[in-house]
């Protein structure tokens, strides 16, 4: 397939929140020389590129504010040692040198515990997969002081929860802010459960579901657990999930925050590149989890940002979802020029509507928004295309909402209205 160049891909980018400067191209020299950086593998072409933006009279301290906010620290100190260390000034490259050496500290430490954390749930007969962190960076950037993290991530079945919180207590774990008796008895129907070591501080997050503000995706699933893989890291052995359910996983989770974070799309984009996944099943996967939209939006952002090279059938998917488009080039907000325009985590809701996949899908969520009397029914951002229509549809089921209340059997009716909008419980899981 014919690439397109980086300059075509990318969207306009602008400094972390609080910055202001003129433009005089598309781009703000800062954010052009960190997204060149924010890669695995750097180019003869790139490279070159690279040591052109850094001769341009550029914010060093902005370059290192905007790395740290975006979680590209390891790869800026890589990519500027490889290429122009000589053009950055004494003052920055100390800064950013500390930083990187700091996280390789605790990136170290956090492995290790992987390993650790892992090996006494499989000597319990526990399965449990860590994702994101250790595992994530082994399989995606071959190197685990390449990618920023500060906490271990698990993935355990939701009915052996219990179980695992057993086997951290065992090894030195407790909430982190909370006995455990409290913790378990207030939270343990939430989706996140979160450890501190007593000693070495490190955090453990189990998890069975991704969950935010009026969305959830389980990560407990048969596909999963089905086709986890081994992986040999730092002389132990760590289960891990198999690349094509991985990408989409990541995608979801991008999507769940908004792509806030450039980090998230130098994943997808580094797992692309590191693991070549099955399209097909990359996109039969997500059909059947429902999440297919959430996925080509992590592709394209990927594609447009990191230059990800895709096949011709998913690109084609993409350019016939215009919604995708237009989503993509809102996100990240914090370096958009115009971030009145963009989109943040405070617009979830409005762009999990956006991203349903199917009619019936987005219908069911509008009326659970409407059921909920979400903020977003009565003002959505001018992006969202059907704003009018939860509106209206908000309007049209109120008179149903006042009668239900007052009916005998209320409840009973109200958990009709329940099923028909798609949710049930507080543990509903909508993707």
């Amino acid at each position: 397939m014919m690439q397109e160049s980086s300059e075509q891909l990318v969207t306009p980018l602008a400094p972390i929140l609080g910055f202001k400067r003129t433009p005089t191209s598309s781009w703000f020299p800062e954010a052009r020389f960190i997204l060149l950086c924010a890669r695995t593998s750097l180019s003869d072409a790139v490279r070159q590129r690279v040591r052109e933006t850094a001769l341009e009279l550029l914010d060093w301290s902005l370059v290192l504010d905007l790395a740290r906010f975006h979680g590209v620290g390891p790869l800026l100190w890589r990519s500027i040692s490889a290429t122009c260390a000589d053009l950055v000034p004494p003052a920055a490259l100390t800064a950013l040198r500390q930083v990187t050496q700091a996280g390789t500290l605790l990136n170290g430490a956090l492995v290790r515990e992987t390993v650790r954390i892992s090996r006494a749930f499989e000597e319990r007969g526990l399965p449990a997969i860590p994702f994101k962190g250790a595992a994530l960076a082994a399989v995606a950037y071959k190197d685990a002081n390449l990618r920023d993290f500060d906490d271990l991530d698990f993935i355990v079945p939701q009915a052996r929860l219990a179980e695992a919180q057993d086997i951290l207590t065992a090894h030195g774990y407790r909430p982190l802010s909370q006995s455990r008796e409290s913790f378990q008895a207030a939270h343990y129907h939430e989706p996140y459960h979160l450890y501190v070591h007593e000693t070495s501080r490190l955090l453990v997050d189990l998890q069975w579901v991704m969950a935010h503000e009026q969305f959830s995706f389980r990560l407990d699933r048969p596909d999963i657990w089905d086709r986890r893989m081994s992986l040999s890291v730092e002389g132990g052995r760590i289960s891990t999930i198999a690349p094509e359910e991985l990408l989409i996983i990541l995608c979801v989770h991008g999507s769940k925050h908004a792509w806030e974070r450039l980090k998230w799309v130098v994943d997808v984009a580094a797992l692309i590149r590191a693991q070549s996944p099955d399209w097909d099943r990359v996109l039969s996967t997500a059909n059947r989890w429902k999440c297919r939209r959430m996925v080509l939006l992590g592709l394209r952002q990927a594609q447009q940002m990191m230059n990800a090279e895709l096949p011709p059938a998913i690109w084609t998917a993409i350019r016939a979802d215009a919604d995708v488009l237009d989503l993509a080039a809102r996100m990240p907000k914090s370096l958009l020029f115009n971030q009145q325009d963009g989109i943040d985590e405070h617009d979830g809701p409005a762009l999990y509507y956006a991203l349903k996949d199917t009619i019936l899908e987005q219908w069911r969520y509008a009326l659970e928004l409407c059921r909920d009397e979400h903020r977003v029914v009565y003002d959505a951002p001018e992006w969202l295309r059907h704003r009018r229509f939860l509106r209206q549809l908000a309007r049209a089921i109120q008179p149903v909402r006042s009668w239900i209340v007052k009916l005998p059997l209320a409840k009973q009716a109200r958990r009709g209205m329940a099923r028909l909008t798609g949710r049930v419980g507080t543990a509903d899981l909508r993707c």
